[in-house]
């Protein structure tokens, strides 16, 4: 049986930005519960960035813990300049929201496990490439393929000594970066079947402390109301997540051992889900009054 599982293809001009979290699968092989909630994490950054993926942006897949989009040349040059303003400006806001989701789901959970104690760990690393692509599809799924495609995937393991950066190469550059705001360091790859690829990385390490700074700056009700979003989310996340973890398992335990631990999730979802939208507002709450105290005795002892 065959099946016509493609269309014509056309190649195009685009931008392909790759947006990639590490730092979470050393903690998730500890035990059970840190690879559920390993997982609910991971799951809140994806769905967190794709909240801000919209035209000119494209999900073209989840690859693991990496998102793949991608803006295609709309046919004019005005247009274009008007994609690439709009990408611009969505850059920025990937690291933005990511640390935001971050920061409240480290600072808000009660929970003491290998992954909620050290999830402050999670890295952002977001790679853009400009270039060609040839657009086809597989079934009623479009694909974007090509040499571009393959070089934007081989940057993301690159000689930049950080986890937390934005790293365009110098095509996309020229149509970006220049306009952003930051300084941006110069470098090179190098892949065996490609030239050297120049790169401009700009270091975000800093910006998640800001975050947190701009977190606690909100009104105390504001802050309450993040922490119940988040602790809804997390309660009626947990099941979403045990059933990932049955079909992609990171912590291999026996049948026995999962049946008895998804039985315990379910069962305990209610209290779970009042017991979260009670502790992690209060949780953020506690920390927005140490710090506004902490600011006042260094304010009183200038």
């Amino acid at each position: 049986m065959t099946t016509d599982s493609s269309i014509e293809a056309r190649e195009q001009q685009l931008i392909m930005i790759l947006a990639d979290i590490s730092g979470y699968t050393k903690f998730m092989v500890e035990n059970q519960l840190a690879a559920v909630h390993g997982q609910q994490c991971i799951t809140l950054l994806i769905e967190t960035i794709l909240r801000e993926v919209d035209i000119p942006l494209r999900l073209q897949g989840i690859e693991g813990d990496a998102v793949f989009l991608y803006a295609a040349h709309p046919g004019t040059e005005d247009a274009w300049r008007q994609v690439l303003e709009d990408v611009r400006t969505k850059l920025r806001r990937f690291f933005q929201v990511f640390l935001e989701a971050m920061v409240t789901a480290t600072d808000g959970t009660p929970c003491r496990c290998a992954i909620c104690k050290n999830a402050d760990e999670l890295k952002l690393k977001v790679i853009v490439h400009s270039g060609r692509a040839v657009f086809h599809s597989i079934g009623s799924v479009a694909q974007v393929s090509g040499a571009d495609v393959i070089l934007a995937h081989r940057l993301l393991k690159n000689s930049v000594p950080s986890h937390e950066y934005l790293l365009m190469t110098e095509p996309a550059y020229r149509d970006l970066g220049w306009e952003l705001e930051g300084e941006f360091l110069s470098g090179e790859e190098r892949y065996e079947g490609f030239d050297p690829v120049k790169t401009h990385v700009q270091l975000m390490e800093g910006d998640r402390e800001r975050t947190r700074e701009a977190l606690y700056a909100q009104p105390a009700t504001a802050l309450a109301s993040r922490g119940r979003r988040y602790a809804m989310w997390a309660a009626l996340a947990g099941p979403r997540a045990f059933v990932e973890q049955i079909r992609h398992p990171v912590a291999r335990v026996g049948k026995l051992r999962r049946l008895a631990f998804g039985l315990g999730l379910i069962l305990s979802l209610p209290f779970a889900l009042i017991v979260a939208l009670l502790a992690i507002p209060r949780r953020l709450l506690s920390k927005r009054s140490a710090r506004l105290q902490a600011g006042a005795g260094d304010d009183s002892n200038d």
